[in-house]
């Protein structure tokens, strides 16, 4: 089977069928569904089965205690069989041609990770903005581990592909082979992250798509809304010291790592924290050098 199409849903029950029609009538075939039910409490549960009574596709939906997005994408990994794995959120919808898309590019080069470009859109559907990776379809390989590091800290780290588990598709082999999971997001923080750049470890060529093939729906009170009004930056230690002492990481990354912790607090100060004082930003930055074990090693004073 070439693809495996996971969908985690939690009580999504205003938008899991616009989700369900996309991906029950892509243009490609050879693809599976499974429907992870993370203790949904409205009528989510009862939609996949009465909507997929009539698929034709092959699915399976699961059923399980509520234990967040990173625990039900690790259950649908579990028992995936196709060859690559395909996130889309409940609540967002994608393109019907989106698998076509990703085996015709397959056919024009042998990567390990494909990324495409999406579309956010509001709580009706309408269309907010474009995210834009690509605007002609790119090829990007590395011939040494010292150039995918790079490209790490100089790009992907700068959300040049983004790193959300939605926007790209992965090979399961490189998953199941390294023993690859979501992290709790309880413990570790933007979880979508971690996973992706445990994943680049193992990447020696990438083709990055410059179809909108994705749409990301913005909801009032969604985790990215959520997150943004927190206190990001403990939060971001706690990912960083993960990847360090836990993380799939290679020598050359971990010997400077300094640079990566670094990438990851400026890029959220300027992106998530945008709204927040300087003063603030600071004296979460001296909390952290108090209270943390590597935090003053990695983050270097003048460059506040």
């Amino acid at each position: 089977m070439k693809f495996s199409i996971i969908v985690p849903i939690y009580n999504v029950q205003d938008y899991l069928e616009k989700c369900l029609d996309t991906i029950v009538n892509q243009t490609f075939d050879d693809y599976e569904i499974i429907l992870v039910n993370d203790g949904s409490t409205d009528s989510s549960e009862a939609i996949c089965r009465n909507y997929m009574k009539t698929c034709n596709r092959e699915y399976q939906i699961i059923n399980q205690e509520n234990a967040g997005l990173s625990a039900a994408r690790n259950t649908g990994l579990a028992v995936a069989k196709g060859d690559w794995i395909v996130f889309v959120d409940s609540d967002d919808y994608v393109s019907l041609e989106l698998l076509e898309c990703l085996n015709k590019a397959m056919a024009k080069a042998d990567a390990d990770l494909y990324s495409y470009n999406h579309s956010r859109v509001d709580q009706c559907g309408k269309r907010i903005s474009k995210k834009l990776y690509a605007v002609e379809n790119n090829v990007i390989s590395f011939a040494s581990d010292e150039d995918r590091n790079n490209y790490i800290c100089e790009e992907f780290l700068n959300y040049s592909l983004g790193w959300e588990a939605w926007g790209m598709i992965y090979k399961r082999s490189i998953i199941a082979d390294n023993k690859l999971m979501f992290q709790n997001t309880a413990e570790v923080f933007a979880e979508d992250l971690c996973f992706s750049l445990q994943y680049m470890m193992h990447v020696q060529k990438i083709y990055v798509l410059c179809d909108l093939l994705y749409n990301y729906r913005i909801r009032s009170g969604s985790l990215l809304e959520t997150a943004a009004s927190e206190s990001i930056l403990p939060r971001i230690y706690r990912l960083a010291e993960f990847l360090y002492s836990k993380g799939n990481l290679n020598k050359a990354l971990k010997k400077n790592f300094s640079q990566v912790y670094q990438l990851l607090v400026d890029f959220h100060i300027k992106y998530n924290l945008v709204n927040t004082s300087a003063a603030s930003i600071d004296e979460q930055l001296k909390e952290l050098e108090k209270t943390t074990k590597y935090h003053k090693r990695w983050y270097k004073n003048n460059d506040r």
